[in-house]
């Protein structure tokens, strides 16, 4: 009876030893996972400490690389044919001479900028507010998802998950964000906007400098700016105000992939998932999943749209009034061109510009789902 006693309550004495060894592993799991991303988002930061506050680094980069690809594409339409051909025939002796790419290996780099899921754009301005934004805001995303796993998790141990909780919490302190809409509404956007009534205090401070601009200028031409200049100067406004957040979302993509931090501001010249992969691991291991919201497509899909509705409702009568501006202003100030000055607006063509915008358009959708497909979220 004893025996049967005993037999009959051994699964019950070994059920709390089998509950306790599987809450043991799942606080183990969690423990490591919460070490680990905090360590992999430390080192991220760490990375950052050295960046200047503003630097118009990528900007001129982009700039020359531009001025090189015309360049090429000038020389190579007249070489790449003739030069290509002169070494294929010597290579059919011994010996090998490399073939001459000219501009094709600027189409190849955009070509590959696509294919790595990156936004059809290119940087700008980098400030490092913005990139710190978009940083602590992916850093607060994800360890507030891991902590609500945590605080839900009922296989965990209370003395685990308060341990945890309070590691998380501070870690949240630290990154937390900045609103990047009260950044942009209260600082970046009123400062481009209000540019124009700048210009006195800016006429102060190049006179200060030995620059002297007539004060006449100030007081007659910016009071008297035409409606459709104004028009123009918005819109231009805006598109330059959304180059910035984009350069800083840039950026903080190309430090997440963990490329050269001189050339963080473009990330689809760097292979690789860098963090992505590693933060992927780290959350799957505990059954999470998140990605990355496309903010610098959004934006870039919403400077199309603000470039396609001025293309095709503004263009027009913004030619018009410079034309006619022209027209007023040529013969007050050099009579002898006017004779050979004949102005057609149809030379001034908008189909250049709604191709680009809509060739840009259509890569917007194909960056994203190339984006998801290289696990680079």
């Amino acid at each position: 009876m004893a025996h049967k006693t005993q037999t009959s309550m051994s699964p019950h004495l070994g059920a709390p030893d089998a509950e306790m060894e599987s809450t043991s592993d799942v606080d183990r799991l969690f423990i490591q996972a919460t070490d680990n991303l905090i360590a992999l988002y430390r080192g991220i930061e760490r990375r950052t400490l050295d960046l200047p506050f503003v630097s118009f680094m990528p900007l001129l980069i982009f700039l020359w690389s531009v001025m090189k690809f015309y360049f090429f594409l000038i020389v190579g339409l007249v070489l790449i044919i003739p030069t290509n051909l002169v070494i294929l025939v010597r290579n059919f002796f011994p010996g090998h001479w490399r073939y001459r790419p000219f501009f094709l290996r600027h189409l190849y780099y955009a070509w590959l900028w696509i294919w790595r899921g990156e936004a059809p754009t290119s940087p700008g301005i980098f400030v490092r507010p913005f990139l710190k934004i978009f940083m602590r805001g992916h850093f607060d995303r994800r360890l507030r998802r891991l902590r609500a796993e945590i605080l839900l998790r009922d296989e965990l141990s209370d003395a685990t998950r308060s341990a945890l909780l309070a590691r998380l919490d501070a870690a949240l302190e630290r990154w937390k964000p900045a609103p990047l809409q009260a950044l942009f509404f209260s600082v970046l956007f009123p400062a481009v906007i209000s540019f124009p009534s700048w210009w006195k205090a800016w006429t102060e401070l190049l006179k200060s400098f030995g620059i002297h601009i007539p004060t006449e200028l100030v007081g007659n031409v910016v009071p008297n700016i035409s409606p459709i200049l104004l028009i123009f100067f918005g819109a231009t406004a805006c598109s330059y105000a959304l180059t910035i957040p984009t350069t800083g979302f840039m950026a903080k993509r190309g430090l997440f992939i963990g490329g050269e931090v001189d050339m963080i501001c473009f990330p689809g010249r760097q292979e690789g998932c860098g963090a992505y992969r590693k933060e992927r691991e780290i959350l799957g291991g505990v059954g999470l999943h998140a990605c990355e919201s496309p903010i610098d497509l959004w934006l870039l899909g919403f400077a199309v749209v603000l470039s396609l509705f001025f293309t095709l409702f503004v263009w027009d009568l913004y030619m018009s009034f410079i034309q006619s501006e022209l027209i007023a202003y040529i013969p007050s100030m050099r009579p002898d061109l006017m004779g050979g000055v004949e102005f057609q607006r149809d030379n001034v063509s908008k189909l250049p510009n709604l191709i680009s915008i809509i060739v840009i358009g259509l890569l917007l959708p194909v960056a994203a789902l190339l984006r998801r497909r290289a696990v680079r979220v």
